[in-house]
């Protein structure tokens, strides 16, 4: 597998594509990774400036991830529809659209009614828009945002949440990354034997296991 991933700081916190390679590697998978990100893209950008709308057509690439900023599906969501069809259809191999995380509870986006005021309702409303593009373009969605919501449920210590509440601390890109090499491989995650330096064996072993429950 060649996979291109196509987003913003969702993407780079932690080099999540650099740990789906990774993780395959450690598991004996030929899966390539390379990206079209930066910070505060949202897809309008990548289909009109980053480049991304010629890179998504190349025909190497077996995956292509969409990821939309993490408000846009929320309150522009007739812009992210335009634009994720707009890169969709350039794809050759495999649209992925990649399901992001609700910010921290507490956080300001909250006092806005179009983010649905709660963390489990801003995730519910990004994955129906998801699903929505899903449907159109004949992609898959992958659930790190449902990740990372059943972790904080299993696991309320966990610190998923950078101390902005809205990117990803260290554990929260391993979970992303485990998610999406789970869903890309088919394959057990939890027997997977890497993780990054700065998360633990014992959280890793967490996070692979909420992984492999969603996927």
């Amino acid at each position: 597998m060649n996979v291109l991933f196509v987003g913003n700081s969702y993407t780079l916190y932690n080099d999540v594509p650099g740990q789906v390679a990774a993780l395959a590697a450690a598991d004996g998978q030929a899966i390539t990774t390379d990206r079209v990100a930066r910070g505060g893209a949202d897809l309008k950008a990548h289909a009109t400036e980053t480049g991304a709308l010629e890179r998504a057509a190349d025909p190497a690439y077996t995956h292509v991830v969409l990821q939309e900023k993490s408000t846009g599906t929320l309150h522009d969501a007739d812009d992210y529809h335009r634009y994720v069809r707009r890169l969709g259809e350039r794809v050759r191999g495999q649209v992925l659209l990649y399901e992001t995380w609700a910010r921290q509870t507490g956080h300001a986006v909250y006092r806005w009614g179009w983010s649905g005021r709660s963390p489990v309702v801003m995730r519910r409303h990004v994955r129906r828009e998801l699903e929505k593009a899903a449907t159109d373009l004949d992609a898959e969605v992958v659930g790190v945002g449902t990740a990372w919501e059943r972790a904080l449920e299993r696991y309320p210590d966990l610190i998923l949440h950078d101390t902005d509440g809205h990117h990803a601390s260290p554990a929260g890109s391993h979970l992303a990354a485990c998610t999406f090499y789970a869903h890309l491989s088919k394959r057990d995650v939890t027997q997977v034997d890497w993780h990054p330096d700065d998360v633990a064996p014992e959280l890793s072993a967490r996070l692979k296991a909420v992984a492999a429950a969603v996927t």
